[in-house]
C-alpha cells in the first residue's frame, strides 16, 4: 500500500468554484481516490467507477448522521449539518421504508400530474415580466417557478413560497460551520414545519406533509424530529437543482439559437440537451458519506470514521467513461450516466418531476421571449459551489409582449 495520497483541496474554496471544471477530469484519471486536510480532513472520490462502488454500497459508506448505533457517521455533507435531514441521512433499512413514504408522490402517473402545476407557475412567472422587457432569471423565474412548485407538492401554500425557501437559500451559500451560516432563521422555519405537520395530523390532505404526519417506517410511525428532517430536505432540496440546472441550459442556449425550432419539437433532443448540462455542470458537486469499516480502495486504506465526498462533478467527467467529457455532446449514447441526481438507494426522488420544471421552463422561455439576451457582466454566481453549484443573479433583456390572458 502506497502512502497517503493528499491533494491541495477544499469544495468550499472559492478557488475551487472558479476551477472546479478543469480539475474535475483531472482529478477522476490522476487521483481517484485523495486526501484533503481540510475540515479536520476527508477523502476525494473522482473515478466513476469508484463512485458509482460507494453509492451501491451503505455497509462500507454510511450516510447516517446522530444514529447512536454509528456515532462515528456524521451524515452528507462536510461539515457535518446543524439538523438531520432523516431520509438523505440514514442507512437501509430504515431508508428504504421511509422513502416509500414519500415514493408515491413521484411515481410516474403523479409527475405528469404534477406538470400541469409547472406549467401553471410557468406562465405566471412569465406574465409577470413578459411586458417588462427584462427580467432576473434567477430570482424572477427559475427560483420562482423551482420554489412554487415545490411548496405546492408538500401541501403548503406556494404564495408562502419565500417564507420557506430563503432561508435555505441562504443557507447554500455557506459552509454550516460558517458563523454566518442561517441556522436560526432554518430554525424559524423547522417550527412553522411543524405546525403544519400537527395541522395535517389532525386533518390529512393528499400531500406530502399528511403522508409524513400519518404513515410508519418499520411499523413505527414517524417521530417529529424525524418528520421535520424529511420535510426539510423534501423543502429545502426541491428548487436549488432546478433552478441551477435551468440556469445553465439558458446561458448555452444563448450561443446556440440555432436549435430552437428542433428543441420546441423534439422532446428527446430536450432531454439530451438537459441530461448534457446536468452531466456537465450538476447543481450539486458531491455529497459526503463516512467510512464504515476499514478496507483499501485504489492502494489508499480508508478507516471507519473517515469522512469521504463522492464528487459527482469529477465523475461525471471521467474520460473512461464519457468520451471528450468537456464538451456538449447531444448524441452521447450514455448521456444519462451521470450522477447529478447522486446514485444508488439515495438517488434523488425528485428527479423526474426536476426535468419536467427544467424542460418546461427553457421551453418557456425559447418559445415566449426567443431573442433573450443575457447580461454576463452582471451575472453573479454562488460564493462557494460546495453545497450547490449555483447562479444567483442572471439578468437579461428580451423584446417585450402583452401578457397572456
Amino acid at each position: 500500500m502506497s502512502d497517503k495520497m493528499t491533494i491541495d483541496f477544499d469544495h468550499h474554496d472559492p478557488a475551487y468554484r472558479d476551477n472546479w471544471a478543469e480539475e474535475a477530469e483531472k482529478r477522476a484519471t490522476r487521483c481517484p481516490v485523495a486526501w484533503s486536510e481540510a475540515h479536520g480532513g476527508y477523502w476525494i472520490l473522482s473515478k466513476h467507477e469508484y463512485v458509482a462502488q460507494a453509492v451501491s454500497d451503505p455497509d462500507s459508506f454510511s450516510s447516517a448522521h446522530n444514529d447512536p448505533e454509528k456515532p462515528w457517521s456524521k451524515g452528507i455533507l462536510i461539515p457535518e449539518l446543524p439538523y438531520t435531514l432523516s431520509l438523505s441521512e440514514c442507512d437501509p433499512p430504515i431508508h428504504h421504508a421511509r422513502r416509500m413514504i414519500e415514493a408515491p408522490y413521484f411515481a410516474p402517473v403523479a409527475v405528469r400530474q404534477q406538470a400541469e402545476v409547472v406549467k401553471r407557475h410557468v406562465e405566471e412567472a412569465l406574465d409577470r415580466v413578459i411586458h417588462l422587457g427584462e427580467l432576473d432569471f434567477a430570482r424572477d423565474f427559475a427560483m420562482r417557478v423551482a420554489a412554487k412548485t415545490t411548496m405546492e407538492l408538500v401541501g403548503i401554500d406556494p404564495e408562502r413560497w419565500e417564507e420557506f425557501m430563503l432561508a435555505a437559500h441562504k443557507a447554500s451559500l455557506l459552509p454550516t460551520d460558517h458563523p454566518d451560516y442561517p441556522i436560526n432563521e432554518i430554525r424559524n422555519v423547522q417550527t412553522k414545519m411543524r405546525q403544519v405537520l400537527a395541522e395535517r395530523k389532525e386533518s390529512p390532505q393528499n400531500d406530502i406533509i399528511s403522508a409524513l404526519a400519518t404513515k410508519k417506517a418499520m411499523g413505527e410511525p414517524l417521530t417529529e424530529e424525524v418528520q421535520v428532517g424529511m420535510l426539510s430536505a423534501a423543502i429545502f432540496g426541491g428548487f436549488g437543482t432546478v433552478m441551477s440546472a435551468t440556469l445553465s441550459v439558458l446561458l448555452w442556449l444563448e450561443d446556440h439559437r440555432d436549435i430552437y425550432p428542433q428543441l420546441l419539437e423534439s422532446d428527446d433532443l430536450l432531454d439530451r440537451l438537459v441530461e448534457e448540462t446536468l452531466r456537465l455542470n450538476p447543481p450539486n458537486h458531491g455529497t459526503a458519506r463516512t467510512v464504515a469499516r476499514d478496507f483499501e480502495l485504489n492502494g489508499q486504506q480508508l478507516k471507519q470514521g473517515d469522512r469521504i465526498l463522492l464528487s459527482w462533478a469529477a465523475a461525471n467527467r471521467d474520460p473512461e467513461v464519457f468520451e471528450c467529457p468537456a464538451e456538449v455532446r447531444l448524441d452521447r449514447p450514455n448521456g444519462k450516466d451521470h450522477f447529478a441526481f447522486g446514485g444508488g438507494e439515495h438517488r434523488c426522488l425528485g428527479a423526474p418531476l426536476a426535468r419536467v420544471e427544467i424542460r418546461q421552463m427553457v421551453r418557456a422561455v425559447i418559445n415566449r421571449m426567443p431573442d433573450y439576451k443575457i447580461d454576463r457582466s452582471r451575472m453573479t454566481v454562488y460564493p462557494s459551489f460546495a453545497n450547490t453549484a449555483g447562479i444567483s443573479s442572471l439578468p437579461a433583456t428580451f423584446t417585450p409582449t402583452p401578457a397572456e390572458s
